[in-house]
């Protein structure tokens, strides 16, 4: 169904960069298990990607028990699953810089946290079910608030979901998990990822160490061999999040020079995000097209 500002064209490759992604959560889920190495994961789940005519809207993210988001594992901080781990996989593909933003929750051997699993899980279908044209995001963060909580959770107050544009993840609409006083309201033709988030902890995270996770900020004057990967990084990720792994194979000294970069403001890097409490925390996440009739699911 056509949309505003959504020709068939931009249809077709929002579609496509949504099931793309929608198969690597699946094909990630299936292969997380015990004595598994999360850099082998990750790095087969951007290949199936790429290997599906996409590519990666952002690193893939592994958050395990605590850690709730920004965390992409390299070979100097590669983790193994352990038995009884609560596993988050987020997972983004786009099409030509037209995105799809998914995730799920794998409890790796055990079911300790299914509860808590199907918490954030039932909050996604609740909200997609209200959205449409007109909904403001404060009811949208009420239906995900009462979900989680009233399965006897805490939903993550300061984790939100966000609108999206072409190359731009977070295009400026934030959907929060709470029920707060932002009275905007949903527009036909919006992309949004919506994502839930419930844990057995304080209901929010705290930045913790720098991760592997970096995006552009700004190009400036700087030494000829920063200047050069600044370039190179542009032309390769444009304004999407990327990896540090990523970088190997665009200079040879990549690693002394990001932290430069980041030092100079040209890039910067994610914060890893740790429940506060060190509660186990669940994630799930769609993308959706809003639509006259309310919306197109696109990671299904």
């Amino acid at each position: 169904m056509r949309t505003p500002c959504v020709n068939d064209d931009i249809l077709d490759k929002l579609v496509r960069a949504g099931k793309i992604a929608g198969e690597a959560r699946e094909f990630a889920v299936e292969n997380v298990r015990t004595g598994g190495s999360a850099l082998e994961l990750v790095e087969a789940v951007e290949e199936l990607i790429r290997s599906k005519g996409a590519e990666c809207a952002f690193p893939v993210n592994i958050g395990v028990n605590e850690v709730a988001a920004h965390y992409t594992p390299s070979k100097e901080t590669d983790i193994t699953f352990r038995i009884g781990d609560v596993v988050k996989i987020d997972i983004g593909a786009h099409v030509d810089g037209y995105p799809g933003d998914t995730a799920a929750t794998v409890e790796v051997g055990t079911r300790n946290h299914s509860a808590m699993v199907e918490a954030a899980e039932s909050a996604l279908e609740m909200c997609i079910e209200m959205v449409s044209p007109g909904t403001t995001v404060s009811a949208m963060g009420g239906v995900i608030e009462r979900a989680i909580t009233g399965a006897g959770f805490k939903p993550i107050q300061n984790l939100t979901g966000h609108s999206m544009e072409r190359f731009n993840l977070h295009a400026g609409l934030s959907l929060p998990n709470i029920k707060n006083r932002d009275r905007s309201a949903i527009k036909e033709g919006m992309i949004l990822a919506i994502e839930p988030f419930s844990t057995t902890g304080k209901g929010k995270v705290d930045g913790g160490s720098k991760g592997g996770i970096y995006r552009l900020m700004r190009d400036r004057r700087a030494p000829p061999e920063i200047s050069t990967l600044f370039s190179r990084i542009q032309s390769s990720f444009g304004g999407f999040p990327f990896a540090g792994r990523w970088c190997d194979d665009l200079h040879p000294q990549v690693s002394t020079l990001l932290p430069k970069m980041v030092r100079m403001g040209m890039i910067m890097s994610y914060p890893i995000l740790i429940e506060a409490g060190k509660g186990a925390v669940a994630q799930a996440e769609h993308s959706v097209l809003v639509n006259a009739a309310g919306c197109l699911v696109l990671t299904r």
